[in-house]
Parts: structure tokens; sequence; C-alpha cells
């Protein structure tokens, strides 16, 4: 994973190296190996600098920060292709056959041979960075495009450059961005072939107008709001004034249009004190637990208060909705803060701030949450003035547009409440499906619905449902999707074939982008999660919204089970049930600041452990998607099991096992090295020269790990060899006790059972851990070495006490997710310092996997 970024401005600006370098320090999180940049002015004068560490590091220690002028393309790097050197850093400048320079984000999969390729075509390669690779071939296509050309032509230019880009990409095999800059035109050239780019405009007040292209959108989010969409094998040719774009297959100009971000840059953009995005998500899931409550609960108290004013005031609302949406639509920057001193000068506006004077209380939460909240805050910016009575005027246009939500939500969960009790009492099936993350969310649903509604749901995977469900779907069946990007293939293949069988099964999702395959052309109905936006591939804050989402789903479902003639005891606990999800965002809370020392000393003695089981008693779904937040940041083996299934088989890697990390590796090169102290220190070994030294150091290495028996040895060799099989274990120095992680609710019966398993397992070679709620018999079961105990640990993170049996379902995702981040950092951390390239182990980005799975 690397960054790119792309910028030119109209006019030269003093202060362009300390835009470039706060844009690179904003794509830290992508890569650190190296960093480097490209600085052009007006005169044509260019530099280059870039080499080996961060960019917070070398903006500053190369002086990147200090360069003025008006194009620059800049890179960092996590290094795939080529050791980490200055050469393999980016970008690169070339000159072999014509002058260009550039930069990528990706794999080049045959670089080997295009290195080659470009060497037999006479091309001066420095590195062996697939980036290089990949300019080196839009050069050489570019110099024969250029051939008996004029070269100061700018438009010939410009045809050429569009031309070998074209050649280029039927030439490389990979997945990428790039950023390619001619120097003689000043034009950028911004290729988006498989990873993540952004364009936007603006106007700067000393560098005129401009273009920038970056590999995140919060960097471009930082300098403009202003978009312009590009998909995925297309490009753009552009200059600040300037811009076009093409289909990278056809070469076809392709119409583009312009419009304005409504993200909120801080849900995009890494915040301190947060290092990672994985932990900034982490914590953030008390506001978006909060805000998805309101939503789905009839608001807050602004929200409350327009509607008792909906009635005579509702024309008033939609005239505000219809202008505020005007005014974003405007994409002339110089515009746009006249047209909005007119619009808060407006009869409408007039009156909502009637409506303020006579509705606001003290203590009225004043934070944006809208799908609008991001340019309401800049309509703030630009009206010049902050007093708090534009701040609650601003809050009352923004719970306008979380009123249209709340309407929205109340008919999409009224017709969710219709479906699912319809399929119920006809005796039809409910499935719910999904993948990932989503499918740990969807096998959890029915806990959730069988405790709050007494009703039964079927979690399975879209494979499994292809195999065992197809034939028996019938008329009048329910299928619920669970996706977070509404783009899951196998799930779109599920929904396909529903489509194409003409069954009348109902097609429900459940998903955050709204704008999606599945929400927009696969389902009846979609329902929305509400997050916002989720920067770090691993999965943390959209899945516990979706937990949310399906508590509160079920509690709808057995509203109006309640209402009717089912009479299922479940329900007399309804009220109870209530009254928990307003406790959900401050057990969150109160599981992050209290649990953090216990999960770290966790953490510390896991990360580097080649394998471990989290067991569950009854919240199978919870260990398993624990089990995947580490498997997927710290690159071990982890599996989440049903507790009382661990002893069928999978408890036999328990004790004595050949499953070794680099612990364990550690511990017999320490034993081997003590057996060779040992030999040398004694009267036989002092006897021995350098050739017998290295005569028994090989036959003990031999025959420790290769069985071979030892040759050529003296007398006094063959003593010093036997002795180190008599005085030392190198395989007993190996064997370490296997780590179980126990999760449990405050059930008497899951508790119990927790306590046997505990038992059961840690006399047979187990660590036990366990996060629950305090319990003192579970605290004596784990904490109480066993008889035969080797070395043995234990752990107890204890969660905040709620004694409810679904509530910690929460607290202990919580804790899951915050011990993977934690085990990820200290293991990325220890193979850093052990200088082991490219093992992948990152919170934000690990490798192999990506946020949304697009293909079989």
């Amino acid at each position: 994973m690397c960054g790119v970024i792309g910028l030119t401005y109209e006019h030269d600006k003093q202060d362009l190296g300390q835009v470039a370098s706060r844009l690179l320090r904003m794509l830290e999180y992508r890569g650190y190996d190296s960093t480097g940049g490209v600085v052009q002015d007006s005169q044509g004068t260019i530099t280059l600098r870039k080499d080996v560490g961060s960019p917070t590091e070398l903006t500053v220690r190369l002086g990147i920060d200090q360069l003025p002028g008006r194009v620059f393309c800049g890179q960092v790097r996590w290094a795939t292709f080529g050791v980490v050197n200055q050469a393999n850093a980016q970008p690169h400048e070339m000159r072999c056959k014509i002058h260009i320079y550039g930069a990528h984000n990706g794999n080049i999969t045959n670089c080997l041979q295009l290195k080659q390729w470009l060497l037999g075509e006479g091309h001066d390669v420095k590195s062996d960075n697939d980036g290089e690779m990949l300019i080196h071939t839009v050069e050489h296509f570019f110099a024969q495009e250029m051939q008996y050309q004029d070269e100061t032509d700018h438009a010939v230019r410009e045809k050429a450059l569009k031309n070998a880009v074209l050649k280029a990409a039927k030439k490389v095999i990979g997945s990428f961005a790039a950023i390619v800059v001619d120097p003689v035109t000043e034009l950028v050239v911004a290729i988006k072939a498989g990873s993540s780019l952004y364009i936007g405009q603006g106007h700067d007040p000393t560098g005129g107008a401009f273009i920038v292209a970056s590999s995140d959108l919060a960097s471009v989010l930082q300098i403009t709001r202003i978009l312009i969409p590009i998909r995925e094998k297309e490009f753009a040719v552009f200059s600040p004034t300037r811009f076009a774009k093409y289909d990278l297959k056809t070469g076809k100009k392709i119409r583009h249009a312009v419009q304005r971000s409504l993200l909120k840059v801080e849900e995009t953009r890494l915040q301190p004190p947060f290092h990672f995005f994985m932990e900034q998500e982490i914590h953030h899931q008390v506001l978006t637990a909060r805000r998805q409550i309101s939503l789905f609960t009839g608001g807050n108290p602004v929200t409350k208060a327009l509607r008792q004013h909906e009635k005579q005031l509702g024309e008033v609302y939609d005239k505000l909705k219809e202008g505020i949406r005007k005014l974003a639509d405007v994409t002339d920057t110089k515009d746009l803060p006249a047209r909005v001193e007119a619009f808060l000068q407006s009869r409408p506006v007039a009156l909502l701030r009637d409506l303020v004077k006579e509705t606001a209380q003290d203590g009225f939460e004043t934070h944006l949450d809208s799908s609008y909240a991001s340019f309401l805050e800049e309509m703030r910016d630009l009206a010049g003035k902050k007093d708090y009575s534009l701040v609650l005027l601003l809050k009352y246009l923004d719970a306008i547009f979380e009123l249209e939500d709340i309407h929205d939500i109340e008919q999409r969960v009224k017709r969710f409440t219709d479906m699912v009790v319809k399929a119920h009492q006809g005796g039809h099936s409910i499935y719910i499906l999904a993948c990932g993350t989503s499918y740990h969310a969807g096998k959890t649903a029915p806990i959730f619905f069988n405790e709050i509604a007494g009703l039964s749901l079927i979690p399975l995977l879209p494979g499994e449902f292809r195999a065992q469900c197809t034939n028996a779907l019938r008329d009048g069946d329910l299928v619920i999707g669970i996706s977070q990007s509404g783009e899951t293939k196998d799930l779109i293949d599920v929904f396909n074939f529903i489509i194409a069988s003409k069954k009348k099964v109902g097609r429900i999702c459940i998903l955050n982008n709204t704008n999606s395959t599945l929400a927009i052309e696969k389902s009846d109905l979609f329902v929305p999660l509400f997050c916002g936006p989720e920067i770090a591939v691993p999965a943390t804050k959209s899945f516990m919204n979706q937990l949310l989402l399906l508590y509160i789903l079920a509690l709808q479902v057995a509203r109006r089970l309640a209402k009717g003639k089912d009479r299922n005891p479940v329900l007399q606990h309804l009220a109870r049930h209530e009254a928990n999800l307003d406790r959900i965002p401050e057990l969150i809370d109160r599981t992050l600041k209290t649990t953090q020392k216990e999960t770290d000393e966790m953490a510390s003695f896991l990360f580097l452990a080649p394998s471990l089981h989290i067991l569950a008693t009854r919240i199978l779904g919870i260990a398993k998607e624990g089990a995947l937040k580490i498997r997927e940041t710290v690159l071990n083996h982890t599996e989440g099991f049903e507790a009382s299934e661990f002893k069928h088989g999978p408890n036999t890697i328990l004790g004595i096992n050949t499953i070794f990390g680099l612990d364990n590796v550690r511990a017999v090169l320490a034993t081997f090295g003590q057996s060779m102290q040992a030999a040398i220190d004694s009267p036989e070994g002092k006897q021995l020269d350098a050739r017998g030294l290295n005569r028994l150091f090989q036959s003990v290495a031999d025959y420790a790990f290769r069985d071979q028996p030892p040759r050529f040895l003296s007398d006094h060799e063959k003593v010093l060899f036997d002795r180190v099989f008599a005085d030392f274990n190198f395989f007993e120095s190996m064997y370490a006790n296997y780590p179980l992680i126990f999760i449990a609710c405050p059930n008497e019966t899951d508790i119990n059972l927790t306590i046997s398993q505990v038992n059961t397992h840690k006399i047979r070679g187990a660590h036990v851990f366990i996060i629950a709620e305090d319990n003192d018999l579970l605290r004596a079961a784990v904490s109480v070495p066993p008889a035969n105990g080797y070395a043995y640990r234990h752990g107890y993170v204890t969660l905040p006490r709620t004694d409810e049996l679904l509530l910690p379902i929460f607290s202990i995702t919580t804790v899951l997710q915050v011990l993977a981040l934690k085990m990820s950092q200290r293991k990325m951390e220890f193979l850093d310092r052990l200088e082991i390239r490219n093992h992948g182990v990152h919170p934000d980005v690990p490798k192999n996997v990506s946020k949304s799975i697009t293909v079989d």
C-alpha cells in the first residue's frame, strides 16, 4: 500500500512545499518506508528529493516543505517490489529518450519482465521498483509518439502523452494508480487502474486555480471540497485550468462533471491523539452508536422540537432544504460566499430563526450530524462570524435534514418489520446472508431476535445458502443480506439467483453504502447503517453499527408481535431490552476507558503467538469476529469456536505440538547458543581449534535439526557432542502452552460451562485468558495454575458490569477490537525492528485484503 499525489497550480506558490508536505503526511498511514517529491516552478526548474523514511521526518529533513513552485508530484511508499533504499523511493525522473517524471501506488506484477524489456530497449533503469518500470514504460511510448514531431508544440505533446498512456496500459500487468508529468507542457496525467484515486479542483488566493489528484480522499478534501469523479480504468489529463478524462482501454474521451463532497473531513482524516484509523474508528464507535440510536428512535431534542412544528412549518423546511441543496451544487468557490449570505438573509431562514428563539434550550448539542453537516460547517466559515446564534441556526438546519432521514428510516423500519412478521407468522424461512465481518454480525442477529422477539433466523454464508437452500426456497421466504459496501460479489450472486428464480422471495439488505448495487438494483428494501466512512480495512465501527441496528430491528419486530396475538413469554421482557438500548453507547465508552491496561497486558503476551483460539459460550459470532480481527491485523492463525465444541478434536493442539512462532524459534536458538557456550567453556572445548569448533557446531546443528549422525569428529569433539545432547533438550525449549481466550456473558449456565472448559483445557497445556464481567468463580478458575502446569500464564479483562445477557456482546466486541489493534501494533513494531520487509502487518492496511470484495 502506497500513496501518490499530483498537484498543479495556475501560478507559482511560495508555500507549495508546505502544502505538499501536509498532504504527504496525511498519506503516512498508507506507507512510511520512503517518501519523495518533485517540485517544478514556472521557470521549468525541477527539484527531486526522496529518501528512506516517513513523510513526517523527510518532508522537513529533505527540505520539501521549503520548496516554492506550481507543480508537485509526490509519493509515500510501503515497499513491495524492491528493497527499501533511496533508489527504489519514488517519484522517478526519466531522461532516457524523453523527459518525464512520475510515481505510482499499487503493484505491477510483470515488473521483472518490464525491466528486462526496458533494458533491451536502451533505458537506464536505476532501481528494482515497479513504479520506475511503469513510468519508464510511459516514457518509452511517449518518445515513440514524439519521434519526428515538433517537441515545442504543446498540442502535439498532449496527444502523444495520451497515446503513450494507452500503450503503456496495455503493456503493464497489475493494479495501480499513477501520476505522470510532462515537464515541458506541465500537463499532469492521473491514472486509475485498480487502486484508489480521487481528483479535486479549487481556487487558491496565491496559486490561483488548481487541480489535485491523490490516493487519499482526506488529502483532497484538505484543500478543496469540489471533486471530479474518476472511475476504474479511466485516466485524466489536466492543467490547473483544463481537464479531460479518457477511457484507459479505448482512449475515448469521457464527459465529466464536478460535484461537492458532503463527507465530513474529520471522518476521513487521522486526528490526534490517534495513530491509526483503526484506533480512531474504534473510539468513534461511541459517537456513531449514539447517532444511530437517535436516528432510529425519533431523533435528538432539536429534531423533536422541529417535529412538533412540522405541520405549520413543513413548507418552510422544504424551502430551506432546497436552498441548501442548491448552494451545495455551486462549484464556483468565488461565487459561493455571496450566495451563502443571500440565503442567510432569506425569508425561510428568518422564520427558522424565530423557531430557534422559541424552542432552543440551554445545553442543546450543537454538533452537526446530517448528510449536509460538512457543507453547513463550510457555510459557517464563509459567513465569517461564529456567534452562538449562527451555530444554533446551523444546528436547526442540520436537524431539518436529520428529520428527513428519520422519516425515511421510520418507513424503512416499518416495511422491514412488516416483511419479517409476515414471513414469521406464515411459517416461512427467514435467512440472513453475509460474508466476512458482516457474516459475524449475521451470526449474532439470531441471538437478538431469539431473546428479544422469540423469532428464529437462519444465518448462512452465500456459498452455504447456494449449496443448502436454493432448491428448498419457497414463495414467502425472506432473505436478509448484510454488506458494508453494498458491492459484495457473493451476496450479489445470491440475490441475482433469487431474482432469476421468479420465486416470491423477499430481499432486504442492511448496508452502509446506499448508492451501491445491492441497495439500488438488487433489494426490495434496504436499511442504512449510518456509520459514516470507514478508512481502515479491518471493519470496526461498521460491525458495531450492524450489531446495534440488528438489536434495534429485533426490538421493532418484538413491539409488533407484542401488539398482536403472539403470546411468547419472551415478549414480557421487551421493556427491559428497550431500556438497555440507551445504555449501549455509554457501555462502549466505559469499556474503552476501563479495560486498556488489562487488554494491553494480554496483547503483550499474545502478539507473537503463531496460533490461538477464542472460545465462546453462546456468542459464537463475536468469537469469530474477534478471531478475524486478530487474523487480519496480526497475520497469525486465530480461530473462533463454540467453547463446548473445542473438545471434539481441536483440543489436540494443546500441550506438545509443532506450531512454532518467533518466540519459539528465539527459545531454541537461545538453547543452542547455551549448549555451544557450555561446550566451548569446558576443558575439552578449550582444546579445540577453530576448525574443531566449526565441526562441532555443524554436527550439533545437523543432528538436532536434520537427524544426521556426526561424522569426522575427533575423540574430544565426540565427547563434547554427546555432552551437548545429554545436557540440553533443544525441542523442549520450543514447546509452550497453547493460548485460549474465553468470552462469556453473565449467565449462570454460560459461566458454569466456561469454568468447566477452562479447567478441562488448562490441565492439558493451555494458557487461559478471560474476557467477561467480574465473577469470583470464573476468576478463580483461570487464576489457579494446574498442578502439572508448565509456566502457566493467565489473564482476565474485567468488563463493566451490566448483569445482562445481551449487553456484554457490545463490550466484548470492543475489547476484542482493541486487543487486535494492540497486538498488531506490537508485532508490526517488532518486525520493523528486525528489518523484516514486506511483512504486511498493519492495523489499517494488512496485506492481501481490501475494503470490499468485488471479485469471485
